[in-house]
């Protein structure tokens, strides 16, 4: 090729070039032609590479998720949020309403006075959404069976007439303890408590001339 004159090497680059324009027109003419390159995005017209109503559609919905973004994902986002806390207010009514061991007497398994007490608050003050009792259930199905007796005669004691609260069973206690013990760490508490008296510093400055 060194040895071609100028001429030579003049109209083999043109011939070149030429041939690459040509390709460069081709490829430019073939996207022309797809229905992805006559899409006028800024004007809402949408057309995918898939022909079809439903292709349409798809396309068109990504094109509005995309233009207004973040927007369509706030509420689920804020979804996420408040869940987690709607989660934390079921589980804390849960245990609420959990008749715990320390309300089943140890020897019968019924209720005691607190349990029944306990029970006719869940029916009757609590929200209507929440008038739910649970019962902790035991190791033995039969000592449980009895639990879950227990709780259905006291409900319908309260609730004689309509439908009754449901029962479910639970395997998580609440913390606390029973009234008994409470009311034995009451009771000694306001025995022990010392009568009120004044110190001695108090009565020597009280006893003292006044001052001008």
């Amino acid at each position: 090729m060194d040895s071609l004159p100028w001429t030579g090497r003049g109209l083999l680059a043109m011939r070149r070039l030429r041939v690459v324009l040509a390709v460069i027109a081709g490829m430019v003419g073939s996207v022309a032609n797809t229905p992805l390159s006559r899409a006028q995005w800024g004007s809402n017209q949408c057309a995918p590479d898939v022909s079809g109503p439903s292709a349409k559609t798809s396309c068109t919905y990504d094109y509005y998720r995309n233009k207004m973004w973040p927007a369509p994902f706030s509420a689920t986002d804020t979804h996420a949020v408040v869940s987690i806390f709607e989660q934390q207010r079921s589980n804390g009514w849960r245990l609420h309403n959990t008749l715990s061991s320390a309300m089943f007497d140890p020897k019968t398994h019924c209720l005691t006075d607190a349990g029944k007490a306990h029970v006719k608050w869940i029916v009757t003050q609590a929200p209507q959404a929440r008038r739910v009792v649970f019962v902790l259930q035991d190791v033995d199905q039969q000592l449980t069976a009895t639990r879950v007796e227990s709780t259905q005669l006291a409900i319908s004691e309260v609730m004689p007439i309509g439908p009754l609260p449901q029962i479910y069973l639970t395997d998580r206690e609440p913390f606390g303890s029973s009234g008994v013990y409470q009311t034995a760490i009451h009771r000694a508490m306001a025995n022990s408590v010392p009568a009120p008296r004044l110190t001695s510093s108090a009565t020597a400055s009280g006893s003292g001339a006044p001052t001008p």
